[in-house]
């Protein structure tokens, strides 16, 4: 897959508060609730699938990156456009047990290869129209 680049100012997570580290709670409480919310898998399979819809340019850029990574991106900004809570808070996942790291982790990896394989296709499908119209030959 082909890394896509957008700049911050298109980002819908940056616009929805994911990195400004405002928040009307106190930082232990937020913590306490970003662990709560990853514990909740049908929740934060809810909060993925609206990221892949609400913040489609925000997806591109941060999951066609293999070099970030992707998988704790989905959670932060999961956590941020379900609750508000930004990615500063994300300590919240060390609290939980082992256990629940790994159930929210596959959770999201599961988010993240579904993107993969779509995008991938619409990158394989670009490559080939762009091919039979001739334009590089």
């Amino acid at each position: 897959m082909k890394q896509v680049w957008h700049p911050w100012t298109e980002w819908e997570c940056y616009r929805g508060g994911m990195f400004d580290g405002e928040i009307n709670m106190d930082p232990g409480a937020a913590k306490e609730a970003y662990a709560n919310f990853l514990r909740d898998i049908p929740r934060f399979n809810a909060a993925m699938a609206r990221v892949l819809k609400e913040w489609p340019l925000s997806c591109e850029h941060f999951l066609s990156n293999p070099n970030t990574n992707r998988i704790a991106w989905l959670g932060q900004a999961a956590m941020c456009i379900e609750t508000g809570v930004p990615c500063v808070y994300r300590g919240g996942f060390n609290t939980m047990d082992i256990e629940e790291r790994t159930a929210a982790n596959a959770a999201a990896d599961v988010v993240l290869q579904k993107w993969i394989k779509q995008h991938a296709r619409k990158n394989s499908q670009l490559h080939s129209d762009v091919e039979s119209a001739g334009l590089f030959a």
